[in-house]
């Protein structure tokens, strides 16, 4: 919870404000924790354990702090496609992570929230001063949708990334390709190096994680039995 706390207030994603400062028409909206332990898929091996700070989207009143939320995510059609093209054209692929992903974009309105339980804030107090949140927060209704289309002006826009017409979470730049399912990433291409340069420019807008080589993807085992197969596997929980 304090690595979680620390993180948003070093980089600047609230600023602490008097309640009474906050403009009539807008609600307080909750802070709600949510709590994980994050397992190895083969082992069930507790590997981390994860405390999230979210605000309370449930509460957000449309047409006053949120308009469209839809979000797209990439479907597991392009996913087995572009692994059964690594594996007939012998493509490098190195699995990639936006770390913090949601905050990396800008809040896309005001919203206020009320301090979070648990942990204490030098000179204020939850009775009398909230966050208002200068960055966008995971729990909120548009979060997903603010954060994809952050994520889309970078690769297009910034990176000059090409965007699959049928997919619209698949971009392509040169022969590398880059699919997205919201903060976990895959690329793939021809050779180590092109991909390599593609993670450097990756890094230099947004902040990611390297993976390394894809052994897990969004709950799915991945391995490679043979040179000449892959298999997905997923254990009942």
């Amino acid at each position: 919870m304090l690595e979680e706390v620390n993180a948003h207030t070093e980089n600047g994603h609230w600023e602490v404000w008097e309640k009474a400062e906050v403009p009539a028409d807008q609600d307080i909206l909750p802070s709600v924790w949510a709590f994980r332990r994050k397992r190895r898929i083969d082992t069930r091996e507790v590997y981390k354990y994860k405390a999230r700070l979210n605000i309370h989207g449930g509460m957000q009143t449309h047409g006053v702090n949120y308009w469209e939320t839809y979000s797209p995510v990439v479907n597991w059609f392009s996913i087995r496609l572009c692994l059964i093209l690594a594996l007939l054209f012998s493509w490098k692929t190195r699995q990639i992570d936006f770390v913090l992903a949601f905050p990396q974009a800008d809040a896309e309105c005001d919203l206020f929230m009320q301090l979070p339980r648990g942990l204490t804030f030098s000179g204020v107090h939850r009775s009398t001063h909230c966050l208002k949140l200068k960055k966008n927060l995971y729990g909120s209704r548009q979060a997903g949708r603010v954060w994809n289309q952050h994520l889309l002006h970078g690769l297009v826009n910034a990176m000059k990334f090409k965007q699959s017409v049928i997919d619209e979470c698949v971009f392509y730049q040169g022969t590398t390709v880059l699919l997205i399912y919201v903060d976990d990433g895959i690329l793939s291409g021809t050779s180590a190096k092109e991909i390599q340069t593609i993670f450097h420019q990756l890094g230099q807008l947004f902040n990611i994680a390297d993976e390394g080589e894809i052994d897990a993807y969004l709950g799915v085992k991945i391995s490679r039995p043979t040179s000449h197969t892959i298999e997905l596997k997923q254990d009942p929980i």
